[in-house]
Parts: C-alpha cells; sequence; structure tokens
C-alpha cells in the first residue's frame, strides 16, 4: 500500500490516498479525542448515495461522531463518488448516478478490499486501536456496510439500516446479512420514500447476528427523527467499552 498525498485541513481532518490492487482509495481521517490513555477507537463512516467524504453533510456527521463519543473517524469516497471521479454532479443528479451504479455493477467486493485496506493502513501507522473499531453507515452505507462486516471480524458493531432490498442486488445483500455476525443495531424510516418498510424489514430479519436490534423511527429517508442519531452514536459508543479512557475523560456521552 503506497501513500501517494496527504493533506492535513483546517477543520482536523486528514486527506490521504492509498492504493491496493484494485487502484486509488481517497480517504479521510478525524482525530480522536484527546480523552483516551491508549491508542483511541474508530468509527468508520460510509456517507450516503448522492454525497462524498467531505461533503458537508458527511463532515456534519463525523464532527458529530467525533465530539459525542471521543473516537476517531475513518471514511472513504463510496464506488463511483468525491475524487474517484472528474465531475462534481448535484445531489439529485449523483443519486441517479449511483442508483444506476448499484443496479448494474455496484462493485461490492472492491467497497470491501478498498475498506479493509484504509482499516490496514490507519491500524498500521498507530492511530487506532485495532480492537475497537465500528461502522456506522445507513442508506448506501448499508449496502456496503452489511457485506464489509461479514468479512471484517475487526469490526465488532454496526450501526445500520435505511436501506433494503427494493434497489436490486438483493440475493447478494441477503446472502451478505446472513453471513455478518457483527452485533447490530437496524433502523427504519417508516415513511421512507425510496424503500419500503417490507423491503427494510426482510434485510434486518436475514441478518445472522446473534445481537440485533430493530428500530422505526417517524419520516422519510434522513436522518432527522427525534433521537435517531442519539441511538445511532450511543450503541456504536457502547462498542467501546473497555477502551482505556484516561482519568476524567468525558467521551462517550451520549
Amino acid at each position: 500500500m503506497e501513500k501517494t498525498c496527504e493533506d492535513a485541513s483546517a477543520d482536523g481532518c486528514l486527506d490521504f490516498i492509498v492504493h491496493d490492487a484494485n487502484g486509488a482509495i481517497p480517504v479521510s481521517f478525524w482525530k480522536a479525542r484527546d480523552c483516551w490513555a491508549g491508542l483511541p477507537p474508530v468509527v468508520l463512516v460510509q456517507h450516503g448515495g448522492p454525497f462524498h467524504k467531505r461533503h458537508e453533510r458527511t463532515d456534519w456527521l463525523a464532527q458529530a461522531v467525533v465530539e459525542r463519543t471521543g473516537a476517531a473517524v475513518l471514511l472513504i469516497d463510496g464506488p463511483i463518488h468525491g475524487l474517484r471521479r472528474q465531475d462534481a454532479p448535484g445531489v439529485e443528479a449523483m443519486l441517479a448516478k449511483f442508483e444506476q451504479h448499484w443496479r448494474e455493477h455496484p462493485g461490492i467486493e472492491t467497497m470491501v478490499a478498498d475498506w479493509r485496506c484504509a482499516l490496514d493502513v490507519v491500524i498500521g501507522r498507530g492511530w487506532v486501536d485495532p480492537e475497537h473499531a465500528a461502522w456506522l453507515g445507513t442508506s448506501m452505507g448499508t449496502a456496503y456496510g452489511i457485506p464489509l462486516c461479514a468479512a471484517e471480524s475487526r469490526i465488532k458493531a454496526a450501526a445500520l439500516g435505511m436501506w433494503g432490498i427494493d434497489w436490486g442486488q438483493e440475493d447478494r445483500l441477503l446472502d451478505a446479512a446472513r453471513s455478518m455476525e457483527t452485533p447490530a443495531l437496524f433502523q427504519i424510516k417508516s415513511g421512507d420514500e425510496i424503500f419500503s418498510t417490507g423491503g427494510q424489514r426482510a434485510l434486518f430479519d436475514a441478518l445472522g447476528s446473534a445481537d440485533k436490534c430493530l428500530r422505526t423511527y417517524p419520516g422519510g429517508h434522513s436522518l432527522t427523527a427525534p433521537g435517531q442519531l442519539d441511538d445511532l452514536l450511543g450503541f456504536v459508543t457502547r462498542a467501546f467499552t473497555g477502551a482505556r479512557k484516561v482519568p476524567g475523560g468525558d467521551a462517550a456521552a451520549v
């Protein structure tokens, strides 16, 4: 794996490129809060289909994770998103491009390999604790997060949801879900305009995790329901039980 560039932005996020067998992987790393006696935990955050890893909405979510859990945050661009493309489509155009991509050639295996490579890099550099990694990815983050969690034992908990079997690739997703043993919180939106309640429930039911929880919230396809983000972050935080905080450290207050 070769690092080709590295840039620390003013907001404290380190952006860099690494390579694996599939090519270049655009990575962002948000430093953990200074509340850990040893290496900090890390949350792997996947942005949604219309966005990218440094979209303002993704930055907001990454910052919320750091501030409210104390953990570091690792992100990569989606399969056709952000620095993986030459243009910068608007939100609606990007969503349409991603829907077509997902239906025709979703690149699941490549995204799983890219995520594992990025995790290898930050662990190898001594930035995070390999024993305390969690996944946070709703919507598109669930489409790729389920196959990743099925393949990657270092991920100890997965906060997922807002995705179903309505967009195609249902056999591949259901197979991956059955193989996934990671403890999981799965969120459903009752008014989701993209995925049916039945399609979301079918994906949750297929999860092979012995420890899994389903929660339903009002509203459409967003993280705006009261308590929804709190529940995601609280679930991730509990996965870090046993991580070493400094005396008086106030991380994980969600």
